[in-house]
């Protein structure tokens, strides 16, 4: 494997985006901002990187469910978390082992993955966006009437906290890592032969967003060296900052989001 990474906080400072490397495996994840509690969501983050890498380099052939269940398991512990005071992350990994490309999904962050068969794939976890809730849509809409990041859109936003908390890690609702060890076991995971699969690509959705809404293909983006890479994510903040600075265009819950890429390629 071949690792390529961009990071681009959203404002100066160390974000709550985090990519991780180890000898055979890309991991990415994306803290939820707003689900600080005791434990700030960065430290949540932090530990759960640590925890995750260490527990698949132990066991680097076995399922990925496995390994995230047993770093959730261990991030619980060592913070001393509680399901409904905890922060939450997304988990994304892109895995080569035993001549197979294992892949994860659990939250929002997607999985491209361009294979010989079948083209390019992009693994997505959509629960949360399904959920029958009335103030995630009602603040994307507000903003593409032109309501902007006023004091009524953080209302709305806290109120959209309060509304899915109950579907948080519950059955017929959505999954995320928290404080909740079973999670682990429901996320998405996909296996390919390795001799099909040519490169994979991991983007948060700060940087997934703008790059579909500007219409940029993502083979475009697999190609791009790693100081390209950064300068696409600095091209989509500067988008955000001059073109579209109060959501309208692209709704989407803050101006500017932690932005992320990873792009593996295979030899």
């Amino acid at each position: 494997m071949e690792v390529r990474v961009a990071e681009l906080p959203a404002q100066a400072g160390q974000g709550q985006d985090r990519v991780l490397i180890g000898d055979n495996v890309v991991v990415v994840l994306d803290g939820a901002s707003g689900s600080d509690g005791t434990v700030s969501v960065a430290a949540y983050v932090d530990a759960l990187g640590v925890q995750l890498l260490g527990a698949l380099a132990r066991r680097p052939a076995a399922p990925l469910r496995t390994g995230l269940r047993t770093a959730l398991m261990g991030v619980t512990q060592v913070l001393d978390l509680q399901p409904g005071d905890s922060p939450s992350s997304t988990v994304s990994i892109i895995r080569s082992a035993l001549g197979r490309v294992d892949v994860l999904v659990l939250g929002d962050t997607p999985v491209y993955l361009a294979t010989r068969s079948t083209g390019v794939l992009r693994i997505f976890d959509d629960r949360l966006a399904q959920l029958p809730v009335m103030h995630r849509p009602a603040a994307l809409a507000r903003l593409q009437a032109g309501g902007g990041y006023d004091d009524e859109h953080q209302r709305i936003l806290r109120e959209m906290r309060n509304e899915k908390a109950p579907y948080q890690n519950a059955t017929g609702g959505y999954w995320i890592a928290a404080a909740d060890p079973a999670a682990g076991g429901k996320a998405l995971v996909r296996s390919f032969p390795a001799e099909d699969v040519l490169w994979g690509a991991i983007l948060t959705d700060g940087a997934e967003d703008p790059m579909r809404h500007l219409g940029i293909s993502i083979d475009h983006v697999a190609a791009l060296g790693e100081g390209d890479l950064g300068a696409l994510l600095a091209q989509f903040h500067n988008w955000e900052e001059r073109e579209d600075p109060q959501g309208q265009l692209l709704p989407r819950f803050k101006r500017h989001d932690d932005k992320s890429i990873a792009v593996v390629t295979f030899r």
